[in-house]
């Protein structure tokens, strides 16, 4: 059995993490793009990439590392 990993999950993980690291609402975003290879988490309104591109799995585990991590 598998569950499906939304778009919305994946924002509420990214606002948890700029809250739990103290670093503002802005700092960190999500940025989609299927025609690149899925989601990344963006820094400075989306000019640079903090992570690669990835599938939604692989980025919420992501972000349960971080979220644990910090």
């Amino acid at each position: 059995m598998s569950y499906r990993v939304t778009r919305k999950e994946l924002e509420e993980k990214v606002k948890l993490l700029n809250n739990k690291a103290k670093v503002g609402a802005g700092s960190l975003g999500l940025n989609y793009a299927a025609c690149y290879g899925g989601y990344c988490l963006t820094d400075y309104h989306g000019a640079h990439h903090v992570t690669p591109r990835m599938s939604a799995k692989e980025m919420d585990q992501y972000l349960n590392g971080a979220l644990d991590w910090v």
